[in-house]
């Protein structure tokens, strides 16, 4: 049996088989039976579903093996859909005194031509994927139908539009469903990969923060669309706990925070944040450097002394009944500070020091972090001492002593930068009860869909 990868000969081999007859049959079954669901869907006035079917066809053409695994999983949910309407069908024609067998088992027949179509979709999918050297392809079609049936049955189950298209297109929701979802897996497949890894979650962070704050900015333009609520808020991550406590009122926002940091640990520091891609863009100038005394300091306390003095200073601004203009006023002061913080502080020192020396949402994310089971793990045994792993971390959450010890500092915001240049593998994003490997994989895969899912609801 063989084991390792395609040379390139092998390779280009593959992809020169010509288009024979039986795969033609093949291609035009899987078509049909995606196009049956795009009616199905179009009858149930499904609309902005039945055009994500196009997207399906599309990826029915791609030559990429994680496309046609997500037309796989995708004829899966649909041969899926089919029981359950054959299901309804029979209860509804049952209640009102009506034959139902033969729509039953029209409906039935219809399902399992499709979940041999999804079959048959996967297996050339894994063949393809063997041909074109493409090892997590079935990953990232994981990934892209978690996403897809996640934002749909969301949208199913809330009056609100979560969504930024469907605030302007109500029927259009569905079809920013199929972007983020291609959003996620394409690059799930980048994050994945250890050596590239570093520089994907970069890139898809900064993607977030832009989109995030350029909402933001639309809505201080006046289109209240680009607002969840319709109501503009200080979009600084420390209000999500001050901002509750001066109203006194319930706020979503820590319930998000704590069902994704349950999710995902303390990661949400390091992708899920919108403040944090702009001091990742400051900080990135130059290697982490040595810190000075006072802020050896603040690395220990810092954030604790912010938490507690914002909670006071809060109750107390609150207590005295001041005006929202100057509660506005405040909030400005405190995010230009932090700002002041990443573009000096952090550019002069390396590193993430606004949150690691003065957010309170990245100790409280931190120590929420302990409910989910996800941890940065070091082996001393195959540890060489040789650095790098410090010298990479932006939270500075490794020293000698924490690598001896076999795990990161409180600080760790499990980026997984220390992984990707860790030449020994001593480095690994750790599971009860899971493998290095599965771990990876599935931390990944659930750090990605949460990732995609913010952004596609992404609000203000």
């Amino acid at each position: 049996m063989r084991t390792g990868a395609l040379t390139m000969t092998e390779q280009q081999n593959f992809l020169d088989r010509p288009f024979t007859l039986k795969q033609g049959l093949a291609w035009l079954w899987m078509v049909l039976t995606i196009l049956l669901l795009g009616a199905h869907f179009y009858r149930a006035g499904e609309y902005g579903i039945t055009a994500c079917v196009g997207g399906v066809l599309l990826f029915l053409c791609s030559r990429s093996a994680w496309k046609r695994h997500a037309v796989a999983l995708f004829l899966l949910w649909g041969m899926l859909e089919w029981f359950h309407s054959a299901y309804f069908l029979a209860v509804i024609r049952h209640h009102m005194g009506l034959p139902w067998l033969r729509s039953v088992t029209i409906l039935s027949v219809v399902a399992i031509i499709t979940g041999l179509a999804a079959a048959h979709a996967n297996k050339t999918a894994s063949r393809i994927a063997e041909g074109r050297d493409e090892p997590n392809s079935y990953f990232q079609g994981i990934v892209f139908i978690s996403i897809f049936l996640f934002l749909f049955f969301l949208r199913q189950v809330d009056n609100l539009y979560f969504l930024l298209l469907e605030r302007f297109f109500p029927l259009l929701g569905s079809v920013q469903i199929f972007l983020a979802s291609w959003y996620g897996a394409f690059f799930a497949g980048k994050l994945i990969d250890p050596k590239q890894s570093r520089k994907a979650r970069r890139r898809v962070w900064i993607i977030f923060g832009c989109f995030f704050f350029a909402q933001f900015f639309l809505g201080l333009l006046g289109l209240d669309k680009m607002l969840l609520t319709g109501k503009l808020h200080v979009p600084v991550p420390a209000f999500i706990i001050y901002g509750p406590i001066f109203r006194g009122s319930f706020s979503m926002m820590p319930v998000i925070v704590l069902v994704s940091t349950v999710l995902v640990g303390a990661a949400w520091c390091s992708m899920l944040c919108y403040f944090g891609p702009f001091e990742v863009f400051s900080s990135n100038r130059k290697p982490v450097q040595p810190l000075p005394a006072f802020l050896r300091w603040a690395l220990k306390y810092g954030r604790l002394t912010v938490l507690t003095s914002g909670v006071l200073i809060t109750l107390g601004l609150r207590q005295v009944g001041i005006e929202l203009a100057t509660a506005v006023a405040v909030s400005i002061a405190y995010a230009t500070a932090s700002l002041i913080i990443m573009a000096f502080v952090s550019r002069k020192y390396g590193g993430m020091l606004h949150c690691t020396t003065a957010c309170p949402m990245g100790l409280l994310v931190n120590l929420l972090g302990k409910l989910s089971p996800w941890r940065l793990r070091v082996e001393p045994d195959r540890c060489d001492n040789c650095g790098a792993c410090e010298k990479i971390c932006l939270y500075r959450a490794i020293t000698p002593e924490s690598r001896k010890a076999g795990k990161a500092l409180l600080r760790c915001s499990l980026c997984r930068d220390c992984v990707s240049v860790c030449g020994k593998k001593a480095l690994y994003i750790g599971c009860p009860g899971l493998s290095p490997d599965i771990s990876w994989k599935m931390f990944t895969g659930l750090l990605v869909v949460v990732h995609a899912v913010f952004l596609a609801v992404a609000m203000v």
